[in-house]
C-alpha cells in the first residue's frame, strides 16, 4: 500500500510540474496590428512568408477595414510580406517584416505608398473634373 501512496504522490509531483513550467503555447510568436488611418476603406490584407510565391488567404474574410479602424494578425516567427488592396483595388505591398518574437504596427496612411497618395489625386482630379463640367442652373425668364 505504501507503494502505491509513493507513486501517486510522485506522479501528483511531477504532473503539477509539467503544468507549472514545462507546457508549450501553440499560439502566434508575434502580432501585426494594421491601423487604417487612411481615407480609404482597405477590402484586403494578405500576409504570407517572404519565401513564399503565393499571398494566401485573405486576412479580412468578408469584412472591410474602415477607415480609423485597426486589425491584430498572429503571425509565427517569421519575415513575412504584407499586401493590402483597397476600395479601388489599388494595390500595396511591404516586404521582409521581421515579425520575429516581436509585435509590429503599420500605419496605413493616405502617403504609405506611393500608388495610395496616386490614386487619392486621381480621386481628387475626376472630382473636380465633374464639379466644373456640371452646367449650372439657368435664371432665365421665358
Amino acid at each position: 500500500m505504501m507503494t502505491l501512496r509513493t507513486f501517486a504522490c510522485v506522479a501528483a509531483a511531477l504532473g503539477s510540474l509539467a503544468l507549472a513550467g514545462c507546457t508549450t503555447s501553440s499560439g502566434p510568436d508575434a502580432t501585426l496590428t494594421v491601423f487604417n488611418d487612411s481615407d480609404f476603406t482597405i477590402i484586403d490584407i494578405r500576409l504570407t512568408r517572404s519565401s513564399n510565391s503565393g499571398w494566401g488567404p485573405n486576412r479580412l474574410g468578408n469584412d472591410v477595414l474602415l477607415p480609423d479602424e485597426q486589425l491584430t494578425l498572429g503571425v509565427d516567427c517569421d519575415f513575412y510580406d504584407a499586401q493590402l488592396v483597397d476600395e479601388d483595388h489599388v494595390t500595396c505591398e511591404l516586404q521582409d517584416l521581421d515579425l520575429c518574437l516581436n509585435d509590429a504596427e503599420w500605419v496605413i496612411r493616405n502617403n504609405t505608398c506611393s500608388v495610395f497618395g496616386a490614386a487619392k489625386a486621381a480621386r481628387e482630379a475626376a472630382a473636380k473634373a465633374a464639379a466644373s463640367t456640371t452646367p449650372a442652373p439657368s435664371n432665365a425668364t421665358l
